[in-house]
C-alpha cells in the first residue's frame, strides 16, 4: 500500500503529538528545545511509515513460486541516463524539508523571546495556576509551529514536482503480490496500477490518488515483467 495518510489521520497525529509534547515541556521545561526536536521528527517518520506502508510477508508455502524475479535491479538502474534527473528532483525537495525543520527552531526561539512571557502572564490571571498556564501556552506554541510549518511544506509541495521514488535492488512477482529487497511485501491491490517504460527498462507502481509514492522496478526484460503483473492482476494507469 502506498500514499499519504488520509487526512484525519494526519490532524489526529498532529493533535496529540502537540498534546503530548505540551505536556511532557511543561513538565520538564530544562529539556523544551530537545523534547520539540525529538518529538518533531517522530511525527515526520510516522507520515513516512504511513506513505511507504507495506504489507505483511506471507510464508513463503503461500507465495508459491514466483512468476518473475530480478535480482540486478540496480545494475540496470545505473544504466538509465534519466534517473539522475529523478533523483535530483528528489534531494531538491529533501534539502527544502531540511531546511523547514531549521526554520522550525528559529520559530521555536522567536515565540518564546516575544509572544510566550506575555501569554503566559496573561493565562496565569485567568487560570491562576502557573502549571496549567504553562500548559496553555506550549499548546498554543507548538500548534501555531505546526501550522506554519505545514503550509510551508503544503505550498513548496504545490510549486515543485515531487514524487518519493523507491528503487528496490531485487524483486519477485508472485500470485499473490510482489515481495521487494526480500522482506517488504506489495499485496495485489486494485488502487495500484503501473506505467510502462521500456526504453528506459522499468515499471512503476503507484496510487493514482496520491501519486506521492512510486516504486520503480528496473529489469533486464521490462516487456516480461509487464506481462506478469498484467497477468497476477494489476492495470496500467489511465492517463
Amino acid at each position: 500500500m502506498m500514499g499519504q495518510p488520509k487526512r484525519h489521520v494526519s490532524i489526529l497525529i498532529n493533535a496529540v503529538s502537540i498534546i503530548v509534547i505540551a505536556l511532557l515541556t511543561t513538565l520538564l521545561p530544562a529539556y523544551s528545545l530537545l523534547i520539540f526536536f525529538v518529538f518533531y521528527m517522530f511525527v515526520l517518520f510516522i507520515v513516512y511509515r504511513f506513505t511507504m506502508k507495506t504489507g505483511k510477508m506471507p510464508p513463503p508455502s503461500e507465495l508459491g513460486t514466483p512468476l518473475y524475479k530480478e535480482s540486478n535491479a540496480m545494475k540496470v538502474a545505473v544504466s538509465d541516463p534519466g534517473l539522475n534527473k529523478d533523483l535530483g528532483q528528489q534531494f531538491k525537495f529533501l534539502m527544502v524539508t531540511i531546511a523547514i525543520s531549521i526554520l522550525a527552531i528559529f520559530l521555536y526561539s522567536l515565540y518564546n523571546g516575544l509572544a510566550g512571557v506575555e501569554l503566559v502572564s496573561l493565562l496565569l490571571t485567568v487560570t491562576g495556576s502557573r502549571l496549567l498556564s504553562n500548559f496553555l501556552n506550549y499548546v498554543t506554541m507548538y500548534a501555531f509551529i505546526f501550522v506554519i510549518l505545514y503550509s510551508l511544506r503544503w505550498a513548496v509541495t504545490r510549486k515543485m514536482t515531487y514524487v518519493n521514488l523507491i528503487i528496490p535492488y531485487s524483486f519477485a512477482v508472485y500470485r499473490k503480490g510482489i515481495v521487494i529487497n526480500n522482506k517488504n511485501f506489495i499485496a495485489l491491490d486494485h488502487n495500484l496500477c503501473l506505467i510502462f517504460n521500456k526504453q528506459r527498462r522499468f515499471i512503476e507502481l503507484l496510487d493514482p490518488r496520491s501519486k506521492s509514492s512510486r516504486i520503480r522496478l528496473y529489469t533486464e526484460t521490462p516487456t516480461t515483467l509487464y506481462e506478469r503483473l498484467v497477468e497476477v492482476g494489476f492495470n496500467e494507469c489511465k492517463a
